[in-house]
């Protein structure tokens, strides 16, 4: 047991090393253009109120009841904000179908070496498993610090007469996206990451599918990945397909859910287990 995490360690270490340049890159342009997002945004209300004020004479009232009061959370609903965030969760999802098919290019195969190796083969599928989700959070972590970072710049550009400070927390409570990505609602944040985690195992899943059985192996993952998230997602179109908004409370929908969840997730495990030990050969 011993050895076998920390062969599951090295191994992870290592894809942490080839993601680390990559991982480095999307954390630059998360806070580049988050920052870009903190100066340009605010600058461009006060460049409106004060070109008002100036082509109409008008008093501070008057601006404010034109244009209303700048908040921290008009700045997270923009796309400085909302961008890199797509612009990670699609580069890690990308990654995430690289980190498995980077290892069959070229003429000498790296995948072969590796598939040799005196180590159980699912230490290779946990290795990329890990550094995928490690590189998840770190892009989380990436932007909760952003967002510290940037409620002071804004609130130092606004003058204060047009500024309604409604704190850092409650801007980031207010809006949705964030309540993805932060454990605001930690039943719900959990609730998420499990759907993450199966989506992640199913794909890894479907890609050994290919691996294993070529053509009709894709025809096989992409059925496979159908049937699996469809199964769970289910629960939340439950209301909407028997028209009853309450014939579940959110903790049996929760429960059904995670029953779900865990029972794709080993399914996943135990089909990429057989696959990448019986049918991807060297």
């Amino acid at each position: 047991m011993k050895k076998s995490l920390h062969t599951l360690l090295k191994l992870t270490n290592f894809e942490m090393e080839r993601l680390s340049k990559f991982l480095f890159t999307l954390m630059g342009l998360t806070l580049l253009l988050n920052l870009v997002g903190y100066i340009y945004t605010p600058m461009q209300h006060m460049g409106k109120i004060n070109e008002y004020i100036t082509q109409n004479s008008a008093t501070t009232q008057q601006a404010l009841d034109a244009f209303g009061r700048f908040s921290f959370y008009d700045v997270t609903q923009t796309l400085w904000i909302a961008g890199p965030i797509a612009i990670g969760v699609s580069g890690l999802l990308l990654y995430s179908i690289f980190i498995w098919y980077r290892e069959w290019f070229g003429k000498n195969t790296f995948a072969y070496r590796l598939l040799m190796l005196p180590v159980s083969r699912m230490s290779l599928f946990f290795s990329k498993f890990i550094t995928i989700f490690i590189g998840i959070f770190t892009l989380i972590a990436t932007q909760m610090l952003s967002l510290f970072i940037g409620h002071p710049i804004v609130s130092a550009i606004i003058e204060s007469a047009y500024f309604n400070d409604i704190g850092l927390i409650a801007s980031i409570q207010m809006n949705p996206l964030f309540l993805y990505l932060f454990p605001l609602d930690f039943s719900y944040f959990l609730m998420v990451n499990g759907v993450g985690i199966v989506v992640l195992l199913v794909l890894f899943t479907v890609i050994l599918m290919e691996r294993s059985y070529s053509f009709k192996g894709i025809a096989m993952g992409i059925l496979y990945g159908i049937a699996a998230l469809s199964l769970v997602l289910f629960p939340f179109f439950i209301p909407n397909l028997l028209n009853n908004q309450y014939i579940l409370y959110d903790s049996e929908l929760m429960i059904i859910e995670i029953v779900l969840i865990v029972a794709v997730g080993v399914l996943s495990i135990f089909t990429s287990h057989h696959l990448i030990n019986k049918k991807i050969t060297v």
